[in-house]
């Protein structure tokens, strides 16, 4: 049987240190994406656009060909989405777990929107997935659906 000495020990944890080290200092896989900050950025910026009915900012948001599907099953187009009335007043839309997932020039978030009628109603928890497409001015939406929770 052969005893471990200090000189043995520490022949074995240099190389393991080392590599511990390293993992630990290294770039993570799942390092967040500039991209990922970039949609959440702009569904929330949808969402302003959309309660303060800036029809400019909702225009530059929506691509030409896009498409929302509400809850109740209606279809509407960019052009309809941009002749809608506003929302109710004192409404509020909060957004919650949002994920976003990019493949190249599409990415799709999903997500709650969080709707308040007024200040003393219960939210109403929606289901959402957006899917984005990268143009060379930018993301912009090109589908929307949302489902009731």
């Amino acid at each position: 049987m052969k005893i471990i000495d200090a000189n043995d020990m520490k022949s074995v944890f240099r190389p393991a240190f080392g590599a511990l080290l390293l993992c630990l200092t290294a770039t993570p896989a799942f390092a967040a994406d500039p991209d990922d900050a970039t949609l959440k950025t702009l569904e929330h910026a949808w969402i302003t656009a959309t309660t303060h009915t800036d029809r400019v900012a909702l225009d530059k948001l929506l691509d030409d060909s896009f498409v929302e599907t509400a809850p109740n099953g209606m279809r509407r187009s960019k052009s309809d989405l941009l002749l809608a009335s506003p929302p109710p007043p004192g409404s509020t839309q909060t957004l919650i777990d949002m994920d976003v997932r990019v493949n190249g020039d599409t990415a799709i978030v999903t997500g709650t929107n969080q709707f308040k009628r007024d200040a003393t109603a219960q939210p109403v928890n929606y289901s959402f997935t957006d899917v984005f497409v990268r143009k060379p001015e930018g993301w912009r939406v090109m589908s929307a659906q949302m489902v009731r929770r």
